[in-house]
């Protein structure tokens, strides 16, 4: 897998999409991540804001915008550590100077806001303007124990750490990320 730092350099489609992973001596720093730049199943907001910067809309605890409003996280607050953990992440690539992006680009800067143990488990059509992916983390069944556990109650079915990325397109190409706890499309 290449990094973000270099994949920025190489391909000026991500133009706009992501900081620079931090330096070490930066990731030391911050509370520990369980993506490389700040991402799905992070907590705190406050250490993915040292990554990404200060959030660009009003003060909202569970919605932020970052970077030109090309990234934009929701965040869970967990009632017993009052953290907010961030449960979405989409891409809008719309805002940046290449609008739209191939599969192959879009799941390479989705890899970077994803818990990095992460594994494809099933990839399929939802419809005529989406695809989807879905992983499985051991990172993020524990970083989101409380939320699995209440799914769980919902669908016995559900897999703790299961995580779904859906490629939004049109004959253009990939215009958005949606990245998202659960299974469901």
């Amino acid at each position: 897998m290449v990094e973000t730092a270099v994949a920025k350099e190489t391909n000026p489609n991500t133009e706009n999409v992501y900081t620079p992973e931090p330096t070490k001596e930066q990731a030391s720093a911050i509370e520990p991540l369980i993506t490389k730049a700040g991402g799905l199943g992070d907590d705190t907001k406050e250490a993915i804001e040292q990554v990404r910067g200060t959030s660009e809309n009003e003060k909202d605890d569970l919605f932020s915008s970052y970077q030109n409003n090309t990234v934009l996280i929701m965040y869970a607050e967990d009632d017993v550590s009052k953290k907010n953990t961030a449960n979405n992440v989409t891409l809008s690539f719309e805002n940046t100077d290449s609008p739209r992006r191939t599969a192959e680009e879009a799941l390479h800067e989705v890899s970077s806001i994803i818990p990095s143990d992460a594994v494809i488990v099933r990839e399929y059509t939802a419809d005529e303007s989406r695809d989807v992916v879905q992983y499985e983390s051991k990172d993020l069944a524990l970083q989101m124990k409380g939320y699995y556990d209440f799914a769980t109650t919902l669908d016995p079915e559900a897999k703790p750490g299961t995580f779904i990325v859906i490629l939004k397109h049109d004959d253009e190409g990939i215009f958005s990320v949606v990245v998202g706890i659960g299974s469901n499309p």
